[in-house]
């Protein structure tokens, strides 16, 4: 079920009286969104009184359990999986029902995982590595998109012939700090340093802000969804994909959670990657029916025309993970090169961001 994010502000009132959501201010996971974001200090605590985490996972006294999902911006084809797997009964066959809700700006995912606010987060693979790395409690649980997408953009039209000519140029970020780290090592590869391009944040305004003349690039939008939105448009996209420009393949979208809650909660979580990556096979396996459930979304782009979004599902169904699984090796190969190139403090070992078995 998707609510838009400004319901959610109601839906959060309702929830500080017991009607669901977190409240927006717990910083510990002890809201309540039918139980669903924490648990009573009882239920929380061991038998030697030390906390191992909320238990949210009450399917079995409570039939159902209500699951809020931070996304990293609107429906998409990246994300076609949750509404895939809620059409066909997936979440509803685990007794799961997932509230998804689409923020302003992707920053806002981790904060409202961390504070409680939401169960589940939809982020991109490397913001996961910076925020574990500056501290944030989460860890992967699963993936959506198993194949890096991210890439720098700007119309054939304008005067850029290379990425050197962004020199002076306004680049547009959806505002993720890693995106804009990668985008510095791009430019930093072609001579370029980042006093050279002015970097505006539009949240999901990416293509907008190039129709509008707001930017003369885009970097962490993707050939497969920006790029095809933009042929739409009539703008022709030159397309740099990060993975031509050094960086290592990873896991472009990626689930998250509290560690301490993915600890307390291991079948629920499970249940939850399980139900999407069915949802991610049943994609791949008739992406029509996929494009048309994207194109009746109340929280897809609504500036993005119906026979673009099906263009886009056809373009990023092969790369949406049937497993749920994220690939440790790979992911150590994105945090040891993301520690060469200083993005991070540490070389975390990977194990360390997924949760455990």
């Amino acid at each position: 079920m998707k609510i838009h994010w400004l319901a959610a502000v109601i839906l959060v009132a309702l929830a500080m009286a017991g009607c669901g959501g977190g409240s927006g201010s717990d910083t510990t996971g002890g809201g309540s969104a039918e139980g669903t974001q924490a648990a009573s200090a009882e239920e929380a605590g061991s038998s030697d009184g030390q906390s191992q985490g909320p238990r949210v996972d009450f399917r079995d006294s409570k039939g159902v359990v209500t699951m809020w999902v931070a996304m990293d911006g609107f429906d998409s084809a990246e994300t076609v999986s949750f509404l895939v797997a809620e059409k066909r009964g997936y979440f509803r066959k685990e007794k799961i029902a997932p509230l998804t809700l689409s923020p302003v700006t992707p920053k806002l995912v981790i904060p409202d995982v961390v504070k409680g606010q939401d169960l589940i987060g939809v982020i991109t693979g490397p913001e996961a590595v910076v925020a574990r790395d500056k501290g944030a409690p989460i860890v992967i649980v699963g993936s959506v998109v198993q194949e890096a997408t991210a890439a720098l953009i700007w119309p054939r039209e304008s005067n850029i012939e290379t990425i050197a000519d962004l020199k002076g140029k306004t680049i547009a970020t959806p505002g993720l700090s890693s995106q804009e780290s990668l985008l510095e090592h791009v430019l930093g590869e072609e001579g370029l340093e980042p006093a050279d391009v002015n970097v505006i944040r539009v949240g999901n305004d990416l293509v907008a802000s190039l129709e509008k003349g707001r930017a003369d690039a885009i970097f962490g939008g993707s050939e497969n969804v920006e790029g095809i939105d933009m042929k739409a448009r009539g703008l022709q996209p030159v397309v740099h994909p990060v993975t031509a420009m050094g960086v290592p393949d990873y896991e472009e979208l990626v689930l998250v959670a509290r560690e301490d809650v993915a600890e307390a909660n291991p079948k629920l979580i499970d249940d939850f990657v399980s139900a999407t990556a069915r949802g991610s096979s049943a994609a791949v396996e008739e992406p029509r029916q996929a494009a048309r459930l994207l194109v009746a979304s109340g929280e897809k782009n609504p500036e993005v025309s119906t026979a673009a979004m099906h263009q886009q599902v056809d373009a990023t169904a092969g790369m949406l993970s049937s497993s749920g699984q994220v690939d440790p090796a790979r992911l150590q190969q994105l945090i040891d090169w993301m520690s060469e190139n200083e993005m991070i403090q540490e070389d975390l070992p990977a194990d360390s961001l997924l949760a455990s078995p």
